[in-house]
């Protein structure tokens, strides 16, 4: 079948209109949040959906405009920048959505999204995005999963009422930070520990911990220790690679799963990790006061011989002498534990 297309400019970058359906099917295949999604449901929805075609250097949008629309990456990379943070890049890879939370709101990019090598992304409008959940069943649970993978936003998962209403809830998602919680990571660690031991790679893991967070919500009320965690854990999923995954682990706890990671890697990624959150300001409560937070942060990596229980009790021994030690650091598990 032949593909029709007209060319024209938006955000200033080339736009290809696709259609047929046939175009992106493979494509589409590949992105996280139609896995599993049954194409011929939304294909005639997705027909007609522009592609834009980026090449590196070329922005898609600039920090403080509205995102009215969700993007879905094709191919290529982009880069979520701000020089004036201190909270590290962000990379989109191919199979990454932008701009989730358009579906539900009217939001303001807080980056500048640049393609860092040429790039395919497909947009979505807001009025085909409602289309989609509701032709399928996969979309929303994705789209759940996406939102709390990414929670770029604080409060992200109460956003989602309309589809956990829809569709039954979503039992591993940790509603005060929008995060997945520890029954989902303890489903999902055994698989990236047998394909660690399979690939003979290694795996890193921190185990995050807010600093004396009773004391701060014995001062500063429940609600601003709901805002602190919500704004920690928006800092932890925007501060890794699309590749690592972040977790609620316990009261003011994260995990954050890093793959083809050693400790001493991990010790960097950590201390990263915890200067961004001693820099940032971070409105922790309704009253919109800024409160200062520190971490403490324990990095240790999988040892093959080693099972699940093992590899997360070294994590809170870890941390249990970081806290001890005064916190507000990274600790590493010693490499002969």
């Amino acid at each position: 079948m032949a593909k029709e297309q007209t060319n024209r400019k938006t955000h200033g970058v080339q736009l290809e209109t696709v259609a047929t359906a046939r175009h992106c099917r493979r494509d589409l295949a590949q992105v996280g949040l139609l896995k599993g999604v049954h194409q011929e449901r939304i294909m005639p929805l997705l027909r007609n959906c522009p592609v834009l075609l980026m090449s590196s250097g070329e922005v898609l949008m600039h920090a403080g405009e509205p995102c009215e629309a969700v993007y879905l990456v094709l191919s290529g990379r982009l880069r979520l920048h701000d020089p004036s943070s201190t909270v590290p890049d962000v990379l989109i890879d191919a199979g990454d959505t932008i701009g989730e939370l358009a579906l539900f709101q009217r939001t303001v990019i807080a980056r500048t999204i640049t393609a860092i090598e040429p790039s395919r992304v497909v947009v979505v409008d807001r009025k085909i995005a409602w289309k989609l959940v509701g032709a399928s069943h996969e979309v929303s649970r994705n789209w759940l999963a996406l939102l709390a993978t990414r929670s770029r936003v604080s409060g992200v998962v109460s956003g989602t009422e309309q589809l956990k209403t829809a569709h039954g809830g979503h039992p591993t998602l940790d509603e005060p930070t929008g995060l997945y919680n520890r029954r989902w990571l303890e489903s999902m660690l055994p698989r990236q520990m047998t394909r660690s031991a399979t690939a003979n790679a290694p795996l890193g893991m921190l185990l995050i911990e807010i600093d004396g967070f009773d004391k701060y919500t014995t001062q500063f009320g429940p609600t601003a220790g709901e805002h602190a965690c919500s704004a920690v854990a928006e800092l932890l999923a925007n501060g890794v690679r699309p590749t690592d995954l972040v977790a609620a682990y316990g009261t003011a706890q994260f995990a954050v799963v890093l793959p083809d990671t050693d400790v001493a890697s991990a010790c960097q990624v950590g201390e990263r990790l915890r200067l961004a959150v001693n820099s940032a300001a971070l409105a922790a409560s309704d009253d919109d006061s800024v409160h200062a937070l520190t971490v403490s942060v324990a990095a240790t990596q999988f040892k093959p011989e080693t099972d699940m229980s093992v590899f997360l009790g070294a994590a809170e021994a870890t941390l249990k002498l970081v806290k001890v030690s005064g916190g507000n650091r990274v600790g590493m598990q010693p490499i002969d534990s």
